[in-house]
C-alpha cells in the first residue's frame, strides 16, 4: 500500500481490496485504477492471482500532486536505473488518473462504468453479492441511463432497482377456491419458520378469504412442533391430523373432510441429510400436493440457500417462501440463489405475528428490500 493522496492496495479479491480502501479512507473514497496482477509464491511455486486498487481520499484531477510512497523502490544504494524505475510507475499512475477524469470509469474490471455507479458496485460487494452478478448489475444500470442521468442519484437507484428484479421471478400466491381441495406442502430446513408460516397462511385464508384451511403435520420428530401447531389450530379453529408413515397421509388428509386448503408442515430437514430428504419425498408423494414451497430464512448464507435448494429438488420444490427478512442484515447471497434457482418467490414473511407478516412476493418490494431502499413491516 503507497501512502499520501494516492494508495495502493492488494487483495484476494475486489471485494476484500474496496474493504481496506473503506476501512482506510472512508465511503467517500474515490477509486482512480483497478486492476489484476500476479504475484510469484513462495520459492517461485507458481503464481497467485490478485486484484490492485489504487484509491484517494479526494478527487484528484491533472492538478492535484499525487504523493507515491516510493520506499519500496529507494535504499541507501540507490542509483539511476532504480530513479528511473520510479519514474515510470509514477507516469503510469498519472496516466491512470488522467484516464479516470476523462472517461470517469473503473479500468479493465468494469470498462465504460461511469465513476459515479463505482460506490454502488462497492456497496454491492460489501452486501455479498458475488463479483459476477455486481458486474451484470452495474452494466444493466449504465446501458439504461441516459448521458444526463449518470449522475443523478434518483435514476440511478431507480436503475439498479430494475435491475434487481430481473433478477428475480415471482410466483402467484396459493390459488384455493372454495369447494376445491387444494393441497400444498412447505418443505425446508431446520429453523426457518415452516410452522409458524403454515399458521400465517391459514389464519389469512380463514379470516381473510373466508376459506376453510385444514392442517397436516409430518413433523413428529418434534414434539415441540407438533404442540406449536395445534395451539395454532386452536385459535384459528381449524382441523389437524397428524401423520406418522406415509402410508396414513391420504388417510389423514381425507379425514380432514370437506376443506378447500390443505397445508402439510414436514419436518425440518438438513440439507446435508439425504436419508431424511428422501424420506420426506416419500410422505409429499403419498400427499400428491398440488405445491411445494421450499422456505428458505433470508439470515442464511449463499452456500447454505444454494444447497438446500439443489437438495429439495428431490422433493419437487417449485417455488420459494422467503422469510425472516425483518433479521436479515445483507440479502446479497440471497439475491444471487434467486438469479440462478430459476424457482419463482411466492410468499414474504417479515416478522413473527400470525396472521400478520406475509405477504404474497412482489418483485419491485422485494428488490427495493434487498437493496435496502425499502422497509420491512
Amino acid at each position: 500500500m503507497t501512502s499520501g493522496n494516492a494508495r495502493r492496495y492488494r487483495a484476494g479479491s475486489l471485494k476484500e481490496a474496496l474493504a481496506h480502501v473503506r476501512r482506510d479512507l472512508g465511503g467517500d473514497a474515490v477509486i482512480l485504477n483497478t486492476r489484476e496482477v500476479r504475484r510469484r509464491r513462495l520459492f517461485g511455486l507458481g503464481r497467485r492471482e490478485m486484484v490492485e486498487v489504487i484509491a484517494s481520499d479526494r478527487p484528484l484531477n491533472s492538478e492535484t500532486p499525487i504523493s507515491v510512497d516510493t520506499s519500496a523502490y529507494t535504499s541507501p544504494t540507490t542509483n539511476d536505473a532504480i530513479r528511473s524505475q520510479v519514474g515510470e510507475q509514477l507516469g503510469q499512475l498519472h496516466a491512470a488518473v488522467a484516464d479516470l477524469s476523462r472517461v470517469g470509469r473503473l479500468d479493465h474490471l468494469l470498462p465504460d462504468l461511469p465513476s459515479s455507479l463505482v460506490p454502488i458496485y462497492a456497496a454491492l460487494l460489501e452486501s455479498d453479492v458475488p463479483e459476477t452478478l455486481c458486474r451484470y448489475l452495474a452494466r444493466y444500470v449504465t446501458d439504461r441511463l441516459e448521458a444526463d442521468e449518470v449522475y443523478r442519484p434518483e435514476a440511478i437507484k431507480l436503475a439498479l432497482a430494475e435491475a434487481v428484479e430481473d433478477c428475480i421471478s415471482i410466483a402467484p400466491p396459493i390459488a384455493a377456491v372454495a369447494g376445491t381441495r387444494r393441497v400444498v406442502a412447505l418443505v425446508g430446513p431446520t429453523g426457518v419458520g415452516k410452522t409458524t408460516t403454515i399458521a400465517k397462511l391459514a389464519a389469512d385464508f380463514k379470516l381473510t378469504k373466508g376459506l376453510r384451511p385444514g392442517l397436516v403435520t409430518v413433523d413428529t420428530y418434534r414434539i415441540a412442533a407438533v404442540e406449536q401447531l395445534r395451539t395454532y389450530a386452536e385459535i384459528i379453529d381449524l382441523p389437524l391430523v397428524v401423520a406418522n408413515s406415509p402410508n396414513e397421509m391420504r388417510r389423514m388428509i381425507d379425514e380432514l373432510g370437506d376443506v378447500d386448503l390443505v397445508l402439510v408442515d414436514t419436518a425440518g430437514r438438513s440439507p446435508r441429510d439425504e436419508v431424511r430428504i428422501r424420506e420426506l419425498a416419500d410422505f409429499l408423494a403419498a400427499a400428491q400436493p398440488d405445491e411445494v414451497h421450499l422456505v428458505l430464512s433470508a439470515t442464511a448464507g449463499e452456500r447454505s440457500l444454494r444447497a438446500a435448494v439443489e437438495r429439495f429438488a428431490m422433493v419437487r420444490a417449485d417455488r420459494l417462501i422467503l422469510t425472516k427478512l425483518d433479521e436479515a442484515e445483507g440479502m446479497g447471497g440471497l439475491l444471487a440463489v434467486l438469479n440462478q434457482s430459476n424457482r419463482p418467490v411466492s410468499y414474504i414473511t417479515t416478522g413473527q405475528a400470525v396472521p400478520d407478516d406475509i405477504e404474497p412476493a412482489n418483485r419491485a418490494r422485494l428488490a427495493r428490500l434487498i437493496l435496502g431502499q425499502d422497509v420491512v413491516g
